[in-house]
């Protein structure tokens, strides 16, 4: 017996071979897979569920089901059916309870392999069935109704012998399909590595009578369960989950935070959230098809890990990995922006590799704590450009009415938003951009109380920042500039021209998978302070200290004054624009000009300056 192995190489062609049943359990059995499935087991112990592994593509599909070739559009098609049916049972909690399950399992005849999976949290078996004559079906048609009448009889066959082992309460039993709109006789799993896998070559086949049917199983497998009341409240469960699969499909969406549902009837209005109304109308429909389910029920089905996890930027980006055709989308992206700024191009791949790298979950230490900030008068596009750079289908992750004095709400935000726009930035006053602001754009992870939360949850960052301004006088804080690329834009952006989004990010997937730095390093953010300069928002103290004194270029010319010292001067020669409070501030000011010498004596630091002759 041949199993079918697809394996994706490094341009994301898939390359199907046929693998005969004992050279796959000599796979399995010794290290050649061993060193990427450890680390797959140890990376899914440890990352977070939005992360990517990156290794998964050296790990191949097997199909146990069937014999399968790609014909000359390319696509997979089955020569043989095998009558081999593969179940995935989790989630386990470790390798003592993956080795009582898998003991459980051989004790059906019709079990003929029973092996821990590449993640370590699931079990995969694989099953013998067949017509009561011996004979399988040959067409896929066939294939996928024999599939759809075998796999509800199995999953009733192994579900008691799972719930039979002391921790496997929670496990649950279902079909090894590998994605949304496969046909069930597509079942397989990733290659994976198991010493003492549990294997029986002359396995018995089930034999399925024609025309059984899943309420026909439920009695088989049920009828010496109607004993109590608990057993009663296991029927209701079991029949509500069938009821919710029959007429819906759901996933948590990791992102938002929130479970979101499809009608199968009418699939064409796509995903949407579950609200309470939409919660109300579920239990409505049960209670309408005869179940005695409350309401809590249903809220504790959909707040269960039965509900598959879905994370909308991991599915998309990973989507895109190895399709890169090589032309570089991200510097024509940038050459929209028009600017004197000989560093722009350079600048914005930076950031914006950064702000992908965020989604994906690169760095656990340091955010993108990068942020363009586009300069004109009114009418040049920027806040469109802006909101362009995120996908259509994912503009739900696009921000710029955020109220930056609203704590909570700027943390939340910044765990599920992919870009904020700091819309209108100069109206941000200077006390915000020097303190909250500041520390937000560096921040790798934010802390916050969902609502109706019992606690603090810590959640890594997904958004980065952009801004947008109409003056130039804007940045306050001269040690906060290096993280704003202040950039003054000569005419209006052009965007007329759609934007490849499929190739924009997968350049950038692909840049980040080569390890091109997505931060800046010292002579860059040398070089984005000095051009920012032209961008500072001067004080009062500020223009009547130039007013008063200069720099001297020689040590031996001027003479060494206190910070209080010059401030009384500035102060005497602007009046009431200056106000008296803010000497720490002006100290500041002092310690951060350019070329200015300083001493520290008994009185504190003393700088050299030169005062203009009254006249």
């Amino acid at each position: 017996m041949k199993l079918t192995c697809i394996k994706t190489d490094k341009k994301n062609k898939q390359h199907v071979s046929l693998v005969p049943f004992e050279s796959f359990m000599e796979r399995v059995q010794e290290d050649n897979y061993f060193e990427d499935v450890d680390a797959l087991r140890t990376f899914v112990r440890y990352a977070e569920s939005w992360s990517i592994f990156e290794r998964m593509h050296r790990l191949p599909v097997i199909y146990p089901s069937a014999v399968m070739k790609t014909n000359k559009e390319g696509n997979l098609i089955a020569q043989q059916f095998n009558g081999l049916f593969t179940l995935t049972i989790s989630p386990l909690k470790d390798e003592e309870e993956a080795e009582a399950v898998k003991r459980m399992t051989a004790i059906l005849p019709s079990t003929m392999l029973s092996l821990l999976g590449s993640s370590g949290r699931s079990l995969k078996v694989i099953v013998r069935a067949c017509r009561p004559d011996g004979s399988l079906p040959q067409t896929e048609e066939g294939m996928e109704a024999f599939c759809k009448q075998v796999y509800p009889i199995l999953c009733g066959l192994y579900e008691p012998l799972v719930t039979m082992t002391q921790t496997a309460d929670v496990l649950q039993v279902a079909p090894a399909i590998r994605g949304e709109g496969q046909p069930s006789w597509m079942t397989g799993f990733r290659m994976t590595a198991d010493q003492h896998p549990y294997c029986n070559t002359e396995a018995t086949p089930l034999l399925i009578p024609d025309g059984i049917t899943m309420s026909e199983k439920g009695k088989v497998t049920l009828a010496d369960t109607q004993e109590n009341a608990s057993e009663t409240v296991i029927q209701n469960t079991k029949e509500l989950i069938s009821l919710m699969d029959q007429r819906y499909a759901f996933r948590m969406n990791m992102v938002m935070g929130y479970v979101e549902y499809r009608s199968k009837e009418k699939w064409h209005y796509g995903w949407r959230p579950v609200d309470e109304r939409v919660q109300n109308g579920l239990a409505m429909e049960a209670r309408l098809a005869g179940l005695n389910v409350w309401d809590k029920d249903i809220t504790r089905y959909l707040r269960s890990n039965l509900v598959r996890a879905y994370n909308p930027v991991e599915e998309y980006l990973w989507g895109l990995y190895r399709k890169w055709d090589g032309h570089d989308y991200i510097t024509d992206l940038a050459k929209r922006v028009p600017t004197k700024n000989p560093h722009w191009e350079e600048w914005f791949r930076i950031w914006f590799l950064g702000m992908v790298a965020q989604w994906l979950g690169k760095s656990r230490r340091y955010g993108n704590s990068i942020v363009p900030l586009l300069i004109s008068k009114q009418g040049f596009n920027k806040s469109t450009f802006c909101k362009s750079l995120i996908p259509t289908d994912m503009q739900w992750g696009y921000n710029d009415s955020l109220v930056l004095s609203e704590r909570k709400s700027v943390l939340q935000a910044m765990s599920q938003f992919l870009l904020i726009n700091l819309d209108e930035f100069n109206q941000i006053s200077p006390k915000i951009q020097e303190g909250f602001l500041k520390n937000l754009v560096q921040l790798a992870s934010v802390k916050v109380k969902r609502p109706y939360g019992k606690h603090v949850e810590e959640f890594p960052r997904l958004a980065s920042f952009i801004a947008t301004a109409n003056v130039t006088d804007i940045l306050s804080d001269p040690t906060g500039s290096r993280r704003f690329i202040g950039i003054e834009l000569t005419g209006p952006i052009d965007m007329s021209q759609p934007i490849n989004y499929d190739q924009l990010y997968a350049q950038a997937v692909a840049l980040i998978d080569q390890n091109e730095p997505y931060w800046m390093d010292e002579k860059q953010t040398l070089e984005v302070m000095e051009s920012n300069r032209q961008f500072k928002l001067r004080s009062p103290e500020e223009m009547f200290f130039e007013e008063c004194f200069r720099i001297p270029e020689h040590e031996g010319e001027g003479q060494y004054m206190t910070t209080a010292a010059i401030f009384a001067a500035v102060k005497k020669k602007g009046g009431s624009a200056i106000r008296t409070g803010n000497i720490r501030v002006f100290g500041q000011f002092l310690s951060n000009i350019d070329n200015i010498k300083r001493r520290r004596t008994h009185f504190g630091t003393e700088y050299l300056v030169i005062p203009y002759q009254k006249h």
